[in-house]
């Protein structure tokens, strides 16, 4: 899956968040303010992360050696 952030009016967030879940996405989190970004994108990472971290135990994602990230292969 890919995860996009967007900002939009407050009235349209609705209509947004149920076209999503109609297509098969998944709301993440929804942030009415701006001090809550951070926060926000912080755990939306550590939720991805924790994702990859479940599909690698699972066997569908592929792992790497620091000496692959490093020289970038």
């Amino acid at each position: 899956m890919t995860t996009i952030t967007i900002q939009l009016p407050e009235k349209a967030q609705r209509k947004l968040s149920a076209l999503v879940k109609e297509l098969g996405g998944e709301i993440i989190s929804v942030s009415p303010d701006k001090k809550n970004s951070k926060k926000t994108k912080l755990l939306n990472e550590i939720k991805i992360g924790l994702k990859e971290v479940k599909a690698i135990r699972e066997g569908k994602a592929q792992t790497y050696s620091m000496s692959d990230l490093l020289n970038g292969e």
